[in-house]
Formats: C-alpha cells, sequence, structure tokens
C-alpha cells in the first residue's frame, strides 16, 4: 500500500513539473504581437511575385507559363515560378529557384540551387552549387544545355 501511495505521489510530481513546458499558459491576452509578424496586418510581403516575367541587372523572375528562355545569366539571381517553362541561362548564376510545376532550368554554374515545386528538373554545366531540394520528382543533375 505504502509503495502505491509513494508511486502516485512521485508520478503526480513528476507530471507538475512537466506541465509548465506543455503550453498550458493563461493570460494570452498579456502577450503583445510585434509589429510586422507574419499574419499581422503591418506584415511585410518579402516576395512580390509580378504578373509577367522580369528580367533587370540583379534578377530574372520568369512567371510565364510555357516560357522560353535564353539569355546569359549574368550572376543574376534567378526565380522560376511558372509552369512548363523552358529556361537556358549561359554563365555564372547567384542563387536559383524553381517553384512551378514540370519546368526544365539549365544553368551554366550556380552559387545555390533551391527546389520547391513539382516534377522540375534543374541542370548546371559546372561548378558544385549548394542544392536544396524540397520540392517533389524534382532532379538536379550537372550537365544540361547551357554554356559555361
Amino acid at each position: 500500500m505504502r509503495v502505491r501511495l509513494l508511486a502516485a505521489a512521485g508520478g503526480g510530481l513528476l507530471l507538475t513539473s512537466l506541465l509548465p513546458g506543455c503550453g498550458l499558459a493563461f493570460g494570452h491576452e498579456e502577450v503583445e504581437v510585434p509589429n510586422g509578424a507574419p499574419g499581422t496586418e503591418d506584415a511585410a510581403d518579402d516576395v512580390v511575385i509580378p504578373d509577367h516575367n522580369v528580367s533587370n541587372g540583379d534578377t530574372l523572375i520568369v512567371v510565364d507559363d510555357g516560357a522560353e528562355i535564353n539569355e546569359d545569366c549574368d550572376g543574376r539571381e534567378v526565380m522560376v515560378t511558372a509552369d512548363d517553362a523552358v529556361v537556358v541561362l549561359h554563365g555564372d548564376c547567384g542563387l536559383v529557384r524553381a517553384t512551378g510545376r514540370g519546368s526544365t532550368v539549365d544553368v551554366g554554374s550556380a552559387d545555390k540551387i533551391v527546389l520547391i515545386g513539382v516534377d522540375n528538373v534543374v541542370s548546371f554545366a559546372s561548378g558544385r552549387p549548394e542544392v536544396v531540394n524540397h520540392g517533389r520528382n524534382t532532379t538536379v543533375t550537372e550537365g544540361g544545355v547551357a554554356g559555361k
């Protein structure tokens, strides 16, 4: 009987010590949300996707579905959000992101390649880019048709 009482008391003490970290909190009304926090009116929209392709000195954004682009990368950051695009960028690129569906992106080289979309293929002709592949049925391969 004493063992059961001791075990119950020990279990209760252990449970009491673990509960404060379980999110049982009162007084939520006292929590102040910082200005600009995600989900608030003041939240900054970090990424604005344009209505049409954008190509300037720093950035190339491909949004037109079915687009066919063949040009020099010139160290630009590249974002392909289009579906079924064919993008060939010769030379060095910075960050290359493919977030669309069914696109093929060939670059001469890239600092970093990030895949988030579905059924995309990214190829690089040279270098050793950092690769982050969170896409579904997406691949990154060495090779492709882009010039170094």
